[in-house]
């Protein structure tokens, strides 16, 4: 699969095959077409409690399967699961009319308000893949009813960390990633989208339950053009009617030029305040996210979920709770969004800009951002073969100066790799463990060359080992295009006039190579979100030929702070003492830094060693 599609894979539904306990043959029930609207009646009347259901007592439920209008379809009781989760049972029902016969519960239909005797049961939230017939698990709606004695939230939750071995905090594995990716790329990007976006649609694990996989239909439904499987775009909104029960809903993740939602049904509207999906979107409590309508385009059986076409309509409010018993929104609510520009300098010249509004979700926000890159890529220009990629823009920061982007990323799939340094930077940033980043605005420009462009550092040398301090020294690099020449730079390393005789390293290559060296000689921690920002805004692209100046050290890191130069009595007494922290030896200090931007991107590492001799430069 060549398209960037295949990178979110993790969105797509899977769930085992369970078994469903066996059940008396039932007369059918009449249910309207596919085509046919359902009849008015009153959406929030009374309501029927879960003891109050037989086995084998039918009813209907509303959804929509084409178009906006809400139709209706059968429900029969099978049973009740009581206490399934800690004080919530489920009404287990099977379903049919409008093909689900054929398709099963369809992804999308969670929220589906479900009537017996015309009094408001509960909604559709559960079913499991791969089953031979419709049965669906129903939340109740005392449970859903809940949601309207909270509070209005705000947007809560950190961002989910990219996973990386140890016990490093959040920040620090996301610099390692940018710093250090994986070497599939691609691979590391499925994992981190599937982690972070995974519990919008993949299958939770329910543990004590047999071991099946019992998979979400809400917000496992697709709403997205560019991204999903089945395409999405922005629906026609003349004509379209109100929110009601039973009609489909979006959650808008990125709306503009791209759009990507998860939608479900709402199962009641009253005086504004909308209950929907039956289940959880993200379990985060509090959140804004925009509330839209959703025009149907049609069904698409599978064998291990089916799914709806959509495209999104207007947004009319705003879901701003989000617990396990479904998602509460207001009507006329808004929520705030952040907005991004995407430029695309193609090849051939043509320049395309995106102008996008992601969601403000802290913990979903690294694949918000990361998401769209890859894609406008691939919409403006390619996203697959060989090619170059230089990366520049700026994340707006409230409250912070801004962060500047810089990168350079070559050969097969570079948007891959835009993608997760993206994810990697915007995880660093909202995992801080010391305030609240908020992203005001992210712009990017990203301008693509055919072919790698990928210089290699074959050697290094000096024009001199023996120098003195003050000296400027020569360091001669022999470089080799991929699949071409070989040629000379030099870089001019000038030797710090306070430096003492002894030895005197050089470690010179591309930037990022260099910044990996630095954070690994001196793994400083950051004290602040300002020495965070600091750290992140020092880091240069692998287009600049660097250097770093080392020398031998007898000092400790403390509180993230090198102290190369400690007198030996100093040093033992405070690596005695707890008072402190825990300082951490240094035995190598960084003493000089140096550089120069080059027009191609290169790769390579190499350490130079010189010594400095008595007196001064002559």
């Amino acid at each position: 699969m060549t398209r960037s599609v295949a990178l979110v894979l993790g969105l797509l539904v899977a769930g085992l095959l369970l078994p469903a306990a066996p059940v008396g043959a039932q007369e059918p029930v009449t249910v309207a077409s596919r085509t046919e609207s359902a009849p008015l009646v009153d959406l929030n009347g009374d309501e029927i409690g879960v003891d109050e259901l037989s086995r084998g007592q039918t009813g209907y439920g509303l959804s929509v399967f084409a178009g906006s209008e809400p139709a209706r379809f059968g429900v029969e009781v099978v049973g009740v699961i009581r206490e399934m989760d800690p004080g919530m049972s489920y009404i287990v029902a099977r379903l049919s009319g409008n093909g689900l016969e054929e398709s099963g519960v369809v992804a999308g239909m969670s929220g589906s308000p479900v009537y017996f005797d015309e009094r408001l049961a509960g909604a559709v939230a559960y079913s499991w893949a791969f089953t031979s017939e419709a049965l669906a698990l129903i939340t109740p709606i005392a449970a859903m009813r809940e949601l309207s004695t909270l509070e209005a939230g705000e947007a809560a939750g950190e961002s989910l960390g990219l996973a990386a071995p140890g016990a490093l905090r959040p920040f620090d594995r996301s610099v390692q990633q940018m710093l250090e990716p994986p070497d599939d790329v691609a691979a590391a990007v499925r994992e981190i989208v599937a982690e972070q976006l995974g519990s919008l649609v993949a299958p939770a694990d329910w543990g004590g339950r047999g071991g099946a996989q019992i998979a979400t239909l809400g917000f496992g439904d697709p709403v997205r053009r560019m991204l999903a499987a089945a395409p999405a775009g922005r629906a026609d909104t003349a004509g379209m009617p109100d929110l009601s029960a039973g009609s489909a809903v979006a959650g808008v993740l990125i709306d503009g030029d791209l759009k990507l939602a998860v939608g479900g049904t709402v199962t009641r509207v009253e005086d504004g305040e909308v209950l929907a999906m039956g289940h959880p979107y993200l379990g985060v409590g509090p959140l804004r996210v925009p509330m839209a309508t959703v025009e149907v385009i049609g069904v698409v059986p599978r064998l291990n979920s089916s799914m709806r076409l959509s495209n999104i309509g207007s947004v009319v409010g705003a879901f701003d709770q989000d617990r396990f018993a479904g998602l509460r929104g207001r009507v006329g609510a808004e929520a705030r969004t952040i907005p991004m520009t995407i430029q695309v300098e193609a090849p051939d010249g043509d320049s395309r800009r995106f102008d996008l509004r992601l969601a403000d979700l802290p913990r979903m926000l690294p694949s918000l951002v990361g998401i769209p890159t890859m894609q406008a890529l691939e919409s403006a220009s390619y996203g697959g073969g060989e090619s170059g990629l230089d990366m520049t823009g700026t994340l707006r920061l409230r409250g912070h100066e801004d962060v500047p982007l810089q990168q350079t990323f070559d050969g097969s799939g570079p948007g891959t790799n835009a993608a997760f340094y993206l994810l990697a930077l915007v995880g660093a940033l909202v995992n801080s463990d010391y305030e609240d980043v908020e992203i005001e605005g992210v712009d990017l420009t990203l301008s693509q060359s055919h072919g790698v462009r990928t210089v290699n550092i074959e050697r290094a040398q000096a024009s001199s080992r023996r120098v003195h301090a003050g000296d400027t020294v020569d360091v001669v690099f022999d470089l080799r295009r991929h699949r071409g020449n070989r040629y000379q730079e030099t870089l001019p390393v000038t030797i710090p006039e306070d430096r003492r005789p002894g030895r005197y390293y050089l470690f010179v290559g591309d930037g990022v190579s260099i910044d990996a060296a630095r954070l690994q000689l001196e793994p400083s921690k950051a004290s602040s979100l300002a020495d965070e920002l600091d750290m992140l805004r020092s880091f240069q692209p692998k287009s600049r030929l660097a250097a770093l100046g080392v020398v031998p050290a007898r000092g400790l890191i403390v509180e993230g702070r090198p102290m190369p130069q400690l007198p030996a009595s100093v040093r033992s007494i405070w690596q005695a003492s707890s008072l402190q922290g825990e300082p951490r030896a240094l035995n190598l200090a960084i003493v000089n830094e140096q550089g120069r931007d080059l027009d191609v991107p290169l790769d390579g590492l190499f350490r130079l060693d010189l010594e400095i001799l008595p007196g001064n430069a002559p």
